[in-house]
């Protein structure tokens, strides 16, 4: 049976729907040592120049950052995205790019080929541990890239939620030494070399914190334009040369390995100015964006396979984590990692996992495991990184590609020309004999194994539109009725929510709320024990409005739902469960049922 509803939300919704939904009723509990956390990002920064990798062809000194390894764990097997505001997006939400639709580097001050920018519905890092009610102060310091110039100025607090910014919004500054610094939405051009201007506004802002926090900081080096570094701060012999401030040339090569060398000390400044009060209570991870920047890869790297490629010199990035959470310190990792793995990692290190709803979808996995137990197991059976262009879905399955790996295979698929690519990364580690048509029946089967991750990945069409969450075990007499939708909850939109499994011919009521977290005077999720109900059944949808159905011969019913036009109701979440009246539901008193519960998003 079918029933059709209009969504009737309130004016104020719009604009203050989004506080309560972050606000959870289990108040976390703070880490037990509330030890600082500090996410470093360098920009184009490859394997291949960091020493303790030992994988390029002399790299330039990068002690501090070889530090991280020695005292921590370094990760061997890390991806991330072939470019880096795809990437940002991963460290900032825990959820790939076709999910964010940031699939590419964003044009700052023009967007032609279009590429998604990050949205005010993501839940980022700071507003987890927000909504999770942690003790911990947040800041980013350094580049945003996230936004185009369309945006507030102050994008970094008003979308990715940081209670302070210092930096770049843009993803190339014209100028290391005369660039536009941006303080809290605030402009103004400097004239400190940026690196060292990166540096200076994390010492500030940290040594003024008394509480726990969390500083992400992600500096422009080594990203172009080409310069040489003032003196102090490398040891290459630069005499003679002229960088070629945009251009992509091995003859640029001495003048990025200064650049880098130059991040390193900076970065040494960095721990050495905080000191051993500070940095022994302060886990720090260390990560790079994107492989290095084209044809300044050394050997055995192929520099036409390095950034924007989804080859190994474009993803396999350093990921190095240090600090006291580290056991046994000076090991590696070789597990699959990815850039996503960020965001879990720090929501673990500052316990506050219960600010991350239940009904949210990320790819991330935490890496705390690896750091507290040298034992660990592989968690992850694959590693995945994709670039594509495109703001609306489903432009990822249009161009570019989607790239997946487990132990030993890596397969690249491409949408859009240039055929597939299969590689074994451990007896082929440089991608030198693509296997994509080898008619070896166990290369095949890696293939389909790899393909079929890709495709179960991105089959969803990258829609989060619905995601069922809660506890789903709730027994009927016809079984465990269970709740799903499907359409299209855009504005002036329609959608279609299923309740199947329910008992046939049975008054049943759909639950509409605004919140997951409360109800009336009850927080969710509410055992319904307390009023007659089975113990596992569960509501997890505050009942704002309710409406009365009938379920058919089979225990299904059906209700259509109406958007309005009302441009505030986009990105807005709306939450639905089922009760359904079930007299001979076994161990059930109170003679009913509930289905687990519907997030639903509405579109634009």
């Amino acid at each position: 049976m079918a029933f059709e509803y209009t969504l009737a939300f309130p004016v104020w919704l719009g604009a203050t729907m989004r506080t309560p939904l972050l606000t959870l009723f289990i108040c976390s509990a703070a880490f037990a040592q509330n030890h600082n956390v500090l996410v470093i990002v360098a920009d184009d920064l490859g394997v291949d120049y960091v020493g303790a990798y030992q994988e390029g062809t002399n790299p330039p000194p990068t002690p501090n950052i070889d530090s991280l390894a020695s005292n921590g764990v370094l990760f061997r097997n890390a991806w991330a995205n072939p470019s880096c505001s795809p990437t940002r997006a991963c460290v900032m939400t825990g959820r790939y790019p076709f999910r964010t639709l940031v699939g590419r580097w964003i044009s700052h001050y023009a967007n032609p080929s279009p590429t998604g920018l990050l949205q005010p519905e993501e839940r980022t890092l700071p507003e987890v541990l927000d909504a999770a009610q942690s003790v911990y102060s947040h800041a980013l310091i350094g580049k945003w890239h996230l936004n185009n110039a369309l945006a507030s100025p102050d994008a970094p607090r008003t979308i990715g939620g940081y209670s302070f910014h210092a930096g770049s919004l843009e993803g190339q500054i014209p100028s290391y030494t005369n660039w536009t610094r941006v303080v809290n939405g605030v402009a103004a051009v400097t004239t400190t070399y940026c690196t060292t201007q990166n540096t200076d506004d994390a010492l500030a802002w940290i040594q003024s914190r008394s509480n726990p926090w969390l500083c992400v900081l992600t500096y422009q080096a080594p990203h172009i334009p080409y310069h040489a570094p003032p003196a102090h701060l490398h040891t290459q012999n630069l005499a003679g040369l002229t960088p070629q401030a945009s251009n992509h040339t091995p003859a640029n090569i001495p003048f990025y390995r200064a650049m880098v060398e130059s991040l390193d000390t900076e970065i040494g400044r960095l721990f050495s100015t905080l000191g051993s009060g500070v940095m022994d209570n302060t886990n720090v991870i260390f990560i790079g964006d994107n492989g290095t920047v084209q044809r300044q890869s050394v050997a055995p790297f192929n520099g036409l396979r390095a950034k924007g490629t989804p080859y190994e010199g474009g993803v396999n990035v350093p990921l190095l984590v240090s600090g006291p959470v580290v056991q046994q310190p000076g090991r590696e990792v070789t597990a699959l990692a990815c850039a996503v793995d960020v965001f879990s990692t720090v929501i673990d290190l500052a316990d506050a996992s219960s600010g991350l709803p239940p009904f949210v979808v990320h790819d991330s996995v935490s890496l705390v495991p690896y750091l507290t137990d040298p034992n660990q197991a592989p968690l992850r059976q694959f590693a995945y990184t994709e670039q594509f262009t495109g703001s609306i879905w489903p432009a990822p399955n249009t161009n570019g590609h989607a790239t997946v790996r487990d132990a030993q295979y890596k397969l690249i698929h491409r949408y859009s020309g240039g055929g597939d690519e299969l590689f074994d990364l451990i007896n082929d580690p440089w991608e030198t004999n693509n296997l994509n048509n080898s008619s070896n029946a166990a290369v095949q089967q890696a293939r389909t194994v790899l393909l079929d991750e890709v495709n179960r990945l991105r089959g969803s069409g990258g829609a989060n539109n619905f995601t069922v969450f809660g506890d789903g075990a709730c027994v009927g007499s016809n079984g465990i009725p269970i709740i799903s939708a499907s359409g299209d909850p855009t504005l002036n939109g329609n959608y279609t929510i299923a309740i199947n499994g329910g008992k046939p011919l049975s008054f049943t009521l759909f639950v509409f709320g605004y919140s997951y977290t409360q109800t009336g005077a009850f927080a969710l999720p509410l055992n319904l024990a307390v009023i007659g109900a089975h113990q596992d059944c569960i509501l997890s949808s505050s009942a704002d409005v309710m409406l009365l159905a009938v379920t058919g011969f089979t225990g299904a019913v059906t209700q259509f739902v109406n958007v309005p036009g009302t441009v505030a109701l986009a990105g807005q979440q709306l939450f639905t469960a089922g009760v359904i009246i079930d007299t001979t539901a076994p161990n059930n008193p109170g003679g009913f049922v509930s289905t687990n519960s519907l997030a639903t998003t509405i579109g634009m």
